[in-house]
């Protein structure tokens, strides 16, 4: 039974996860969450190819405190994460 229980709530935090990171996408933009930290790409980029093969890129760009809900927004191209920024200002 424990078991069960443990699978069922990994799983709901699974769908979880992802159901927040897609409330903060806007057209153009894919967004993931990790640590408290919204990651923004480009709709099929090559970095979040990359980003979702190995994690967190090697080169970023970070904007503290800017994001939806007083977020840290972070983007692998400075252009990425300026133009995002923007849609939240719309």
């Amino acid at each position: 039974m424990k078991k069960l229980t443990l699978s069922a709530l990994m799983l709901a935090s699974l769908f979880a996860g992802t159901a927040v990171a897609g409330e903060f996408d806007k057209p153009g933009f894919v967004t993931e969450v990790e640590d408290g930290r919204l990651w923004v790409f480009r709709e099929g980029s090559q970095e979040l190819k990359d980003f979702e093969a190995t994690g967190e890129p090697a080169k970023q760009f970070t904007d503290i405190g800017t994001g939806p809900n007083g977020m840290t927004v972070k983007a692998a191209d400075e252009k990425s994460l300026k133009a995002y920024l923007e849609t939240l200002k719309k």
